[in-house]
């Protein structure tokens, strides 16, 4: 095994582990909580790790923790699994050939993500049943969830930048 398979290695599992805590941290029940509202942590994580790593690696790491993500949610399984592989690798792809790697971006693209897959989620739970008063349960519920799940895009993008540079090999350092 050479040296810079075992560094790649080394740089997923580190990957894998802090993604598997955002996990774990979204899920307690009374851990991360703003006036009743959870963040969804996984997903700003996994479209970070996409910005940085690639479409590829970003949408194995979307799909997969996007199934631990449907073992605990309200939906039907599957759903957060290819919402973040398709968010994921076009992040990936959006990086690559269209935005540059920037904190901005990565924000702007989580937020983006947050808010078509909360809206997917909305739509598909509540607007096509018919219920009443959903537009007070849409600004009280579900927009804070998008705004407090976008902060944390900032710092997972901060700690997979330095990953990813932590991690190169010295003879690809600029």
């Amino acid at each position: 095994m050479t040296k810079y398979f075992r560094r790649k290695v080394l740089k997923f599992f580190v990957y894998a582990l802090i993604v598997f805590a955002a996990y774990i941290i979204q899920t307690t029940p009374g851990l991360i909580d703003f006036l009743g509202v959870k963040p969804i942590l996984v997903l700003p994580a996994c479209i970070s790790i996409a910005v940085f790593e690639g479409e590829f690696a970003g949408g194995l790491f979307g799909f997969c923790f996007g199934l631990f993500c449907d073992s605990t949610s309200e939906t039907v399984f599957g759903f957060n699994a290819l919402l973040f592989l398709v968010f994921c690798v076009l992040a990936g792809l959006l990086t690559i050939y269209v935005f540059r790697r920037s904190t901005m971006n990565v924000m702007l693209l989580c937020l983006g993500a947050l808010f078509f897959r909360s809206g997917l989620e909305f739509f598909f739970k509540f607007i096509l049943y018919g219920y009443e008063n959903l537009d007070a349960y849409f600004y009280t519920q579900i927009a804070p969830q998008i705004v407090f799940s976008a902060i944390f895009s900032f710092p997972f993008c901060v700690l997979f930048r330095w990953l990813n540079k932590k991690f190169e090999p010295e003879d690809t350092k600029e």
